[in-house]
């Protein structure tokens, strides 16, 4: 009885803490990636937006990762700390890429306040649909 009587207690309260951490307002943040194609140079923007009425101070991390034509790999990773003013907007990082006919790249936008993933992006980019659409 008593076994049970604690297992029942430590659920009603495990579940009003997972009830709970549901419950708090969140910071609200928009990432995007925004890309222009060039010739053959790939240009991408990693963008934020807080979207909420308090100052927040961001970390990132934008995962680059290219294969082109000839399967060669490339990959870069950059991260930094950003502050963001209430409703502010601010590119975070930006990078420059080769860009070649049968290329793939896929990009990645992780954003976090206070170690907590706040938003994310990814954007895959297949050489021939770009090609086509351009």
């Amino acid at each position: 009885m008593h076994k049970s009587f604690s297992a029942l207690v430590f659920v009603f309260f495990s579940g009003i803490l997972l009830f709970g951490q549901g419950m708090g307002k969140k910071p609200t943040v928009d990432g995007q990636i925004a890309y222009e194609i060039k010739g053959d140079k790939l240009k991408i923007k990693a963008k934020c937006e807080n979207k909420s009425d308090k100052a927040l101070a961001l970390t990132y991390k934008l995962s680059i990762a290219q294969i082109d034509g000839s399967n060669n790999s490339v990959s870069n990773s950059q991260g930094g700390k950003k502050e963001l003013a209430p409703m502010e907007s601010k590119t975070l990082s930006s990078s420059s890429l080769s860009w070649h006919e049968g290329s793939h790249v896929k990009i990645t936008l992780d954003i976090y306040h206070k170690k907590k993933l706040l938003d994310s992006d990814t954007l895959e980019l297949p050489a021939q649909e770009e090609k086509e659409g351009k």
